[in-house]
């Protein structure tokens, strides 16, 4: 199977650090509870140009600069031994050194990284084939969703609520390891991709909790 993984907020614990410098850039006091990636122009009240000064001052850092989400590199070497790893980013191709070497540094496996440059992944999660998407912006997975492609979204304080058809929150990287590798096996496959099985899979996860 061919799995999509977002890095921010999925395989990096990104936005304490971003709410820092964005804080402290901006005098502001936003707690990590009220802010969105997808949106940081209206939480912080800011216009697009200066959201990218900050980028320039500080954007580097901030993609290198993140720990990993607690469980992402083991459970996602794990999931490695059976699925093809493919990490889709809305980064810019202008942070690949950065990114590459984050991931370098982590020792988190992957086949293929995609740098986007855009929260828009449908298209690249369909040219790559992907039979499912682990990620944290609802907003993006709804989109993913209209391609047939199911969506794994990492529970965050922003992306709380109800869940459409092929949208399954997840709660840790145990518990998406458990979705993509462990009940597939007990179920006698290791691989479920975007066929009838998937359906039969995934909910099956959704009584894991840790």
């Amino acid at each position: 199977m061919r799995v999509g993984v977002d890095i921010d907020g999925v395989l990096a614990d990104s936005l304490p650090l971003w709410v820092h410098e964005l804080n402290r850039y901006f005098k502001r006091n936003k707690q990590v509870e009220e802010v969105h990636l997808f949106d940081l122009i209206n939480t912080f009240e800011i216009t697009p140009s200066e959201l990218m000064a900050f980028l320039e001052q500080r954007g580097r850092f901030l993609m290198s600069g993140p720990c990993p989400v607690k469980g992402a590199v083991y459970y996602l070497s794990m999931i490695k031994k059976y699925h093809k790893i493919f990490i889709v980013t809305a980064r810019k191709e202008a942070y690949k050194e950065e990114t590459q070497g984050w991931l370098q540094r982590y020792g988190v496996p992957y086949d293929k990284l995609l740098l986007l440059g855009s929260y828009n992944k449908k298209e690249a999660c369909m040219r790559n084939g992907l039979d499912v998407m682990v990620e944290d912006t609802l907003e993006v997975g709804l989109e993913i969703i209209t391609a047939g492609i199911p969506v794994i979204l990492m529970d965050a304080p922003y992306n709380r609520g109800n869940l459409p058809d092929l949208i399954y929150r997840r709660y840790s990287w145990f518990e998406i390891y458990q979705t993509l590798v462990a009940e597939p096996l007990r179920l006698g496959g290791t691989c479920f991709g975007r066929s009838k099985s998937i359906n039969r899979v995934i909910p099956l996860a959704d009584s894991i909790k840790m």
